[in-house]
């Protein structure tokens, strides 16, 4: 019970506190705040909308678990995001079960240590987006599937085809082939399952959209993205090798010991590992965020031959480490544009636009739609833009500036 005690204050220390710091930030994040929001409102929760628009791009899994937490607690950005704390949890506990039944009860407590440690963890379990909560449900349908509960199985991977889409049904597919090497996790009954719950809201959404969501959803988002017919975040084939190597930086030391010390019992978590990291690799356009699922195979092959007392000293560092990041963060928030611009958007009756840019979290937190407009000779009143465009909007006024993660921004009132 002591230990149960110290595993989940340390969960929360690293995949929880400070999640309230920052007010909504990146695209996805105002997005999908904005999109529940408006669930909430219209009590409409299988169409989601942003900006006064459909929003396709999305399934709904993130909205709905977020809507019920809210109902509870109410909806602010520290129970939006503690969706995805609670399932960066969720997955070290599954990470630690599997370890457990295929290595050894040592080597999965390592395992789950390594993944507090993890700054990708920190950075993804403090995010409204899907892919947390994504992860979560692949690592229990895969438990489930190599543990032969093949009907569970199925039900949570149809929560995780409800949360991003198809690339988790695949992946967590092909990890138990490869892992197993046996097609008996498809069940007739499993697949029935996986089409009665993963793929209602899907037929719902073809009978009310038609063809258009199909495509934009399931071609563009998916297909297109991954071929690069869509390209919106081309990165070199060695972009994830990059990402691993940040994220494992307190362990860089232990490298060679690892490579070293490899037992052939760890092949099913390095192929795991390589599956999820060559999937991605092979993409055109890459994120970050969607190599998660190679994260507690990783740990497993780093858990099993560093020592203990090492991953202890890693822990302390990591803890100062992400306070000082939390510290950080606190002095950021006063210096970002959407704290300082919402307050004119709220006050102000004058219509609003955005030009070339986008602030996703200035259409939550106005509570207002916010078009985008290219025509220079249609902006009349308040324009949201980079501070670089403004040199193309001379007649207008400065009312308030800031940063964000991906540049400065300027809210502009223009004649």
């Amino acid at each position: 019970m002591v230990r149960v005690f110290w595993a989940l204050l340390l969960s929360f220390y690293f995949f929880i506190f400070g999640s309230w710091v920052l007010s909504f930030t990146s695209l996805d994040e105002g997005r999908n705040a904005s999109a529940i929001l408006n669930m909430l409102k219209s009590h409409n929760f299988l169409v989601p909308y942003y900006n006064c628009q459909p929003r396709f791009e999305k399934p709904p899994m993130l909205y709905w678990v977020v809507v019920l937490f809210s109902g509870l607690l109410g909806f602010n950005e520290l129970i939006a995001r503690m969706v995805s704390g609670l399932s960066a949890l969720g997955t070290a506990i599954m990470a630690y079960l599997i370890a457990k039944r295929y290595t050894d009860e040592k080597t999965a407590k390592k395992s789950f240590l390594v993944l507090l440690t993890l700054p990708h963890l920190w950075i993804e379990s403090r995010a409204l987006t899907p892919e947390m909560l994504n992860t979560f449900f692949m690592m229990v349908s895969l438990y489930l599937f190599l543990s032969e509960r093949i009907l569970l199985g199925w039900l949570f991977l149809s929560l995780a085809f409800l949360t991003k889409g198809p690339v988790g049904v695949f992946l967590t597919l092909l990890v138990y082939l490869l892992w197993r090497k046996d097609l008996k996790v498809f069940s007739w009954r499993g697949l029935a399952i996986f089409l009665a719950v993963g793929g209602s809201w899907y037929f719902y959404m073809f009978y009310e959209f038609g063809y258009d969501y199909f495509f934009r959803f399931f071609v563009y988002e998916n297909v297109m993205r991954y071929t690069g017919q869509r390209l919106t975040h081309p990165s070199p084939f060695y972009y994830y090798l990059l990402v691993v190597f940040a994220t494992t930086i307190f362990y860089i030391p232990m490298y060679l010991k690892v490579i070293k010390n490899f037992k052939r019992e760890l092949l099913p978590y390095l192929t795991w590992f390589l599956a999820v990291i060559v999937f991605f690799s092979l993409a055109k356009n890459k994120l970050h965020h969607y190599i998660l699922f190679a994260y507690p195979p990783m740990s497993v092959i780093l858990a099993s031959t560093i020592e203990e007392r090492y991953i202890k000293k890693v822990l302390l560092l990591s803890a100062g480490v992400l306070l000082l990041i939390v510290l950080a963060l606190g002095f950021y928030e006063g210096l970002r544009f959407t704290p300082k611009a919402y307050p004119f958007l709220e006050s102000q009756e004058a219509p609003a636009y955005f030009y070339k840019s986008e602030d996703s979290a200035l259409v939550f937190y106005s509570k207002r739609c916010i078009p985008r407009e290219e025509n220079t000779q249609k902006l009349s009143g308040l324009v949201i833009t980079k501070e670089k465009y403004t040199k193309e909007l001379p007649e207008c006024s400065l009312l308030t500036e800031g940063i964000e993660f991906d540049g400065k921004y300027v809210l502009l009132r223009c004649p």
